[in-house]
């Protein structure tokens, strides 16, 4: 093993997924990029969309269709939280995970930190309907 190197880094695929300056798959910068490329994965994957790991995802992308309300908002994170803690538990901690219905914009707030890093980072998702993530 290299000097400085993590026992948790490797080569990974950048997400999403493209071909670098060098012609190569790109990769991601840093252990704690590619978390958050398998965190946005999981987030906006729905359960059964991968063929082989049919219960992968959170489903996110399904709720532009829903209604937007506080009982919306509570399903909502309870998906989350429930594929976080199934597919992501060995790589981070959950530090705060807020779900909310304003108006016509469903918000997803993430702070968690890496394991392997102990570095703390945060992701923010706003649907409205009619919007791509």
């Amino acid at each position: 093993m290299a000097t400085g190197s993590s026992p948790h880094a490797g080569r990974h695929l950048a997400f999403p997924f493209h071909i670098g300056s060098d012609g190569r798959t790109a990769t991601p910068a840093t252990l704690d990029d590619h978390v958050r490329g398998e965190i946005l994965q999981l987030l906006l994957t729905a359960p059964g969309e991968r063929p082989f790991l049919p219960g992968f995802g959170a489903g996110l992308k399904r709720l532009v269709f829903e209604r937007n309300d506080p009982v919306s908002a509570a399903l909502a994170k309870a998906a989350v939280t429930q594929a976080l803690s199934r597919w992501l538990q060995e790589r981070i901690v959950v530090e705060a995970l807020d779900v909310l219905a304003d108006d016509s914009t469903l918000r997803v707030d993430l702070r968690y930190r890496v394991r392997a890093s102990g570095a703390v980072h945060a992701i923010s998702l706003r649907q409205q309907p009619g919007n791509r993530p």
